[in-house]
């Protein structure tokens, strides 16, 4: 099941290496942008390398933990064919993997029902935790159906599992550059410095994150749990085609590496998207004002506006340019919106990280409840 965890990988779109694990194109480490870093002759790119094996160690527990926790796949083997299989004496349903005839009792009911999604978006969200010191910080990562609304997968670099030195999270103390501007275009300008600023594109510093000197488990680097997330949501949803996300340029290589597949088969389209909303229930159809290039790599930004409402979204794949006015973070917005005058999600700074999770899985429950019988489609299907 190695390949199921590949990391180290060429992440650009439509180069033939795309997420495979080995290439007579590579070659490491290289440091030429001052970081160890994987060199795809093909196509020229320098992902940043990562302690591979420790990734795979992690990762593998993270998902036997995921399967045991819901019940998705097998935790033996990862496969999803998966048959209820009787009851313990609990009365607990059981269940048993067709492939490695593996059975095992789920301890909870999954966030959600087995629908494959559509269109996946995905956003970023600091919280609050008590940890060694005062104002800690935790890194979450939430993904939702774009079309239906429901919380899909919710994870955070807080992690139970054991995880080596080199996937940990280290804050440098540097405090995150503020990225947000009245004039839209401009946020996502700032962005796109404070990525060039780091010393390595996905060596995000958000804030400190230090569990008390006690407690079990470890901060990650962000964008390992983003790969985690990722390939948990992937396992579930292997033909997910359309992926929108938050600016941020390591979430588009953890996406883009967990379904290369289809990225590589041009069956997936994934999308960046900057919103500024000011009106949630303005109806009006979106007009496209124009486009810009913006970055590192030059990516093309369009500009939309509806009213007052605005959004940029910059296609990172081959695109038809009028499915840029369904992109859209409507979901995200409308839980996050809920979340903000939940008690005890309010109370965030009193509880440890793990107690976090616990509780934001927990209201990820009662939002989908609630979603499934009062909220309808959040927006057209994509």
């Amino acid at each position: 099941m190695d390949s199921l965890f590949t990391i180290n990988t060429c992440k650009t779109y439509g180069c033939p290496n795309l997420g495979l694990a080995t290439s007579p194109d590579y070659q490491w480490p290289d440091y030429r942008l001052g970081y160890p870093a994987l060199h795809c002759r093909a196509c020229g790119s320098y992902p940043p390398l990562f302690n591979d094996e420790e990734f795979q160690r992690w990762a593998a527990a993270c998902f036997t933990g995921y399967a045991r926790e819901y019940g998705h796949f097998c935790p033996a083997c990862y496969q999803a064919e998966v048959i209820r299989y009787g009851h313990n004496p609990g009365g607990s349903q059981r269940l048993q993997c067709q492939r490695c005839k593996k059975v095992w009792t789920p301890k909870r009911q999954p966030l959600t029902n087995a629908l494959s999604p559509d269109a996946i978006c995905s956003v970023p969200f600091i919280m609050d935790f008590q940890g060694e010191l005062a104002a800690q910080k935790l890194y979450l990562l939430f993904s939702f159906d774009a079309v239906r609304g429901n919380i899909l997968h919710v994870s955070s670099n807080y992690t139970p599992y054991p995880a080596g030195n080199t996937l940990r999270y280290r804050w440098k103390g540097i405090r995150p550059t503020p990225t947000h501007h009245h004039d839209i275009i401009q946020s996502v300008a700032l962005k796109e410095r404070q990525f060039l600023q780091r010393s390595q594109f996905d060596e995000i510093q958000y804030g400190a994150a230090a569990l008390k000197r006690n407690a079990n488990g470890m901060i990650l680097r962000p964008v390992i749990a983003a790969h985690g997330h990722f390939r948990v949501l992937k396992n579930r949803f292997p033909e997910v085609g359309t992926h929108i996300v938050a600016h941020e340029c390591f979430l588009r290589g953890a996406i883009i590496t967990a379904w290369a597949e289809l990225f590589r088969q041009r069956r997936a389209s994934l999308w960046f998207i900057e919103e500024k909303t000011v009106d949630e229930d303005n109806t009006d159809a979106w007009r496209l004002l124009g486009k810009t290039n913006q970055g590192w790599w030059k990516n093309q930004w369009q500009l939309w506006a509806q009213g007052r409402n605005q959004k940029m979204v910059c296609p990172l794949t081959d695109h038809r340019q009028d499915n840029g006015s369904k992109i859209t973070l409507t979901a995200s917005r409308r839980f996050f919106r809920w979340l903000a005058v939940q008690d005890e999600f309010q109370q965030s700074s009193r509880y440890s990280a793990a107690h976090i999770m616990r509780l934001v899985t927990t209201l990820a429950c009662q939002y989908n409840a609630q979603n499934d019988e009062n909220i309808p489609t959040v927006i057209s299907p994509l």
